[in-house]
């Protein structure tokens, strides 16, 4: 068995930094915003600026991520199953 066939591959490396880009901009603008727009009045401007944009930033987080899982899940079981090895 060769041990470099579970290490993740450039793209997959990429797809995973993306993920943790995307966490960390979610925090920070989170942060960031919680300070700005706990002095604004309007309620629903307040949820607009808040939490849309730190919900589109995880979410995009969660879909790198499971790109990143998917692709070495496939990669690792086609080898597998080209040895002749089970699951």
């Amino acid at each position: 068995m060769n041990t470099s066939m579970y290490a993740l591959t450039r793209s997959e490396r990429a797809c995973l930094q993306y993920s943790i880009a995307f966490l960390v901009s979610a925090l920070f603008y989170g942060l960031i915003a919680g300070r700005v727009v706990t002095g604004m009045e309007h309620q629903r401007l307040t949820l607009v600026m808040l939490y849309f944009p730190v919900l589109l930033l995880t979410s995009l987080c969660a879909g790198f991520f499971l790109t990143t899982a998917a692709a070495y899940a496939i990669r690792v079981s086609s080898r597998s199953a080209r040895k002749g090895h089970p699951l």
